[in-house]
């Protein structure tokens, strides 16, 4: 099956539009909550240990 130039650049533009789109609709973490959640599991961790 043979593209022309034009039929790859769309298909390409839209693979990078789907991938954008894809990116852009997933939540946004802060990074303080992925500090405070290992916070929270080191501190499980250590009571634990000193259970």
């Amino acid at each position: 099956m043979e593209y022309g130039i034009s039929t790859l650049d769309a298909e390409i533009n839209r693979q990078q539009l789907a991938e954008r789109i894809a990116r852009a609709s997933t939540p946004k973490i802060p990074a303080t909550a992925h500090r405070h959640l290992l916070a929270q599991r080191l501190r499980r961790l250590a009571d634990r240990v000193d259970n």
